[in-house]
């Protein structure tokens, strides 16, 4: 899939660019534009790539429920038919981007020209690619916003933010899509001392949290230090022109990862390893945006963002700041400030996301014996990464000027799935727990991280233990074993 196998990895590039140019006016009207949804096109893009092709060579594919295999897909030309799938799921999923999508399919014919072409198997493929794309036939429906209850809206819950009034709810219904190649996670607990949408008992952790963002997240006389506030920004992608959303983000870090492996361990993967882990992370995110939603939405755990909570904040659990606001999400290449968004705070999707996407090919690369895991579940997987954000001409919406080029270090996968997390809390729009938590002593409780945890001290209040879940599951799917996968400890 990387530089010494560019036949199906064109596909994988074409699809990250699909959501690149849905968030980017001038280049789409849009069609997939947030998170859950650009996780969902992913996760089908990527799964018709990876099952046409397992297909074409008589492997099973990933996807479960699979969609009904058409005539002439088994024995078809593996790479055609996997090109054709993912063109035919990329223009269901894209249709304004059709003018885009047509030329590269000629293109990519007269790149490549795959032994076999012609003949049933472009057509088999395409035919997979529609049975793909309808496992999601209800998406539109449960993509729409939920209905909530008219003003006042109790305390603890998520409002619109008193500087965004007109703000919506999106996603409220996305939590009934059907999943593509995992089951629902149960047990997750609720937000530190939520009882109910009106009531949350007083507890530390909550305090704790609640004090860490009012200072290190506002606009404005922060604590926060330059790194922090870089990092922030560094895993923001915020759906701004030029980015789009998180998943395009973590998708970019898979392939920068195996970029690197393909450079320094030569033939440690197939191509057919790689397109696995590549499909499996990306039908984690797709999975895990289901799961993300379903609790944002949840009665038990639909929680306020800090700009509503620092301002309006309840006896025991803080002291309200009136006028309180976030630096906010980075509306890159545009003007907004101190901007929050449009769904509840917890799970927090990035950490969801993140945790899915980085846990599946955590424990696949240990599977492989590319790296390996401590006895804290740590990996020992070290990359560098450029994020968009940082790419020196993205502009900063502050100053009207391109931000400067940086590349961040990584010491393994584990801590840029931390990073990733905690990142959310230095521009003001996340709790901490929202992402994640670490085991007290006991093992008993969910506490305040001073210091973010190991894989064998996550709490399990938090978007990056239901992210980790998600990605255990779908790592089994790509013949992770148990042992590894127990090794994983998160």
């Amino acid at each position: 899939m990387t530089a010494a196998s560019p036949i199906l990895r064109f596909w994988v590039d074409m699809a990250t660019e699909c959501v690149r140019r849905d968030h980017t006016p001038i280049d789409s009207a849009g069609d997939q534009r947030g998170p859950f949804l650009t996780a969902r096109a992913l996760g089908m893009a990527m799964a018709a790539l990876h099952d046409a092709k397992a297909i074409a060579e008589g492997r099973p594919g990933l996807l479960d429920p699979a969609p009904a295999v058409p005539p002439g897909l088994a024995g078809a030309s593996p790479d055609l038919a996997a090109a054709a799938a993912c063109h035919q799921l990329l223009l269901k999923r894209y249709p304004k981007q059709a003018p885009f999508l047509s030329p590269a399919w000629i293109r990519w014919l007269g790149l490549y020209n795959p032994a076999g072409s012609g003949g049933a198997s472009e057509p088999a493929g395409r035919a997979f690619g529609d049975a793909v794309h309808a496992l999601g036939g209800n998406d539109p429906t449960f993509a729409a916003a939920g209905m909530f209850p008219p003003p006042p809206i109790p305390p603890y819950v998520h409002a619109p933010p008193p500087n965004q009034p007109t703000q919506g709810y999106s996603g409220g219904l996305w939590g009934n899509a059907n999943r593509l190649a995992s089951v629902a996670v149960t047990g997750f607990p609720g937000p530190p001392g939520r009882i109910s949408g009106a009531v949350v008992n007083p507890t530390a952790h909550f305090v704790a949290d609640f004090d860490k963002v009012k200072v290190k997240g506002v606009n404005l006389g922060s604590t926060r230090t330059a790194d922090e506030e870089v990092m922030g920004i560094f895993w923001g992608y915020d759906g701004p022109p030029e980015l789009g959303t998180p998943p395009r983000l973590y998708m970019q870090v898979v392939l920068t990862a195996l970029d690197a492996i393909e450079l320094d361990k030569v033939e440690r993967l197939s191509v057919n390893d790689e397109l696995a882990v590549i499909a499996g992370a990306a039908l984690a995110m797709a999975d895990a945006g289901i799961e993300a939603w379903h609790y944002k939405y949840a009665p038990t755990h639909m929680m306020w963002r800090p700009v509503v909570g620092i301002q309006n904040a309840q006896a025991g659990n803080g002291v309200a700041i009136p006028g309180w606001l976030p630096l906010g999400r980075p509306d890159t290449n545009g003007t907004g400030l101190w901007l929050t968004p449009d769904f509840p705070a917890y799970p927090s999707g990035h950490a969801t996301f993140g945790a899915a996407a980085f846990g599946v090919l955590r424990m696949f690369l240990v599977e492989k014996g590319v790296t390996a895991f401590r006895k804290n579940g740590d990996d020992t997987f070290d990359f560098d990464f450029v994020s968009d954000e940082y790419n020196g001409r993205n502009t900063d919406a502050r100053t009207g000027r391109a931000r400067d080029r940086i590349t961040r270090g990584f010491t393994s996968l584990w801590s840029a799935i931390l990073e990733n997390s905690v990142s959310r809390v230095f521009l003001g729009v996340h709790w901490q727990f929202d992402g994640l938590t670490q085991r007290n002593s006991a093992g008993t409780d969910d506490e305040f991280a001073a210091v973010l945890p190991m894989p064998d001290k996550l709490g399990h209040t938090g978007g990056v233990w239901l992210g980790s879940q998600v990605a255990k599951q779908v790592a089994a799917k790509l013949g992770v074993s148990a042992t590894t996968i127990a090794a994983s400890k998160a």
